[in-house]
């Protein structure tokens, strides 16, 4: 098992979280700013000069619409080019593997009608040959019910540069809004060859009261028992991605000492 922390770009909590990120060697990193493509290196070369033997680092961009992958391919396609070009340049002379994450809501159909496919297929053009990968993660959305749409984007552009990140608590949040029982739910949704193929990173969290979706006092806490914390690991044995690097995106009150983050990092530990 890999685990890497989840940080911010101002750098809150790293004290605390040093000893992971030196063990794991990866982190993830929420940018905050809107005005994010410039920061972006900075705030990269920031955790390298704090943690030298730092090897790989994802890029979760801000947590608003505008953000989403379909938002920003057919508005500001110009300015995706350039922030991966950002991040290939980091890559190289900060010696280190850098993962873009997108969110998106579109169903799979969606991209396929929209050129959504084609957009995307133009920025895994610049990434043939680097050590930077684009993940797309799956986010609750009620437009129509189906096998999860990140997968089969995936399957079908069928990029090794192209990666999927798996959100455990949107999972929830998306039975929970089929009004399906979470065991069949997954069943239907997932399908383990692909987990196995595509997963890169998984965000791993507790929700707290069943579904996560009503405000951030819910939705990617740290597991409030171990029979919660199981309960959600197992999801990850039966599709057969434990092996796979797990991100601890929880939500807190004080993110400048991690202290939840830091229970669930332990809790995981114990799995090894």
């Amino acid at each position: 098992m890999i685990i890497y922390p989840k940080l911010d770009e101002k750098l809150n909590g790293i004290n605390f979280l040093k000893q992971y990120v030196e063990k794991y060697k990866g982190i993830e990193i929420q940018l905050l700013s809107f005005d994010c493509i410039d920061i972006a290196y900075d705030v990269i070369k920031k955790y390298k000069a704090e943690i030298p033997t730092l090897e790989e680092v994802t890029i979760h961009l801000p947590l608003v619409e505008e953000f989403n992958f379909e938002a920003l391919a057919f508005a500001k396609l110009d300015e995706e080019k350039e922030r991966v070009s950002v991040l290939i340049n980091a890559s190289k002379e900060l010696n280190l593997k850098i993962n873009l994450l997108y969110h998106t809501r579109w169903n799979y159909n969606t991209w396929l009608s929209s050129g959504a496919i084609e957009r995307m297929q133009e920025l895994l053009s610049l990434i043939q040959n680097t050590n930077v990968n684009i993940l797309i993660e799956n986010i609750y959305a009620v437009v129509e019910r189906e096998e999860c749409a990140v997968f089969k984007v995936a399957k079908h552009i069928n990029n090794n540069h192209l990666k999927v990140c798996l959100d455990i608590c949107h999972l929830h949040v998306e039975a929970n809004m089929f009004k399906e029982p979470f065991d069949e739910f997954i069943d239907s949704y997932l399908n383990k060859d692909d987990c196995k193929k595509f997963i890169q990173q998984i965000h791993f969290a507790g929700t707290l009261n069943g579904d996560g979706l009503i405000d951030k006092k819910t939705h990617g806490r740290m597991h409030d028992s171990w029979r919660s914390f199981e309960e959600d690991y197992s999801i990850l044995e039966q599709f057969g991605i434990e092996d796979k690097k797990i991100v601890t995106e929880v939500s807190e009150d004080d993110y400048s000492t991690r202290v939840d983050q830091i229970k669930e990092i332990e809790m995981l530990m114990k799995k090894i």
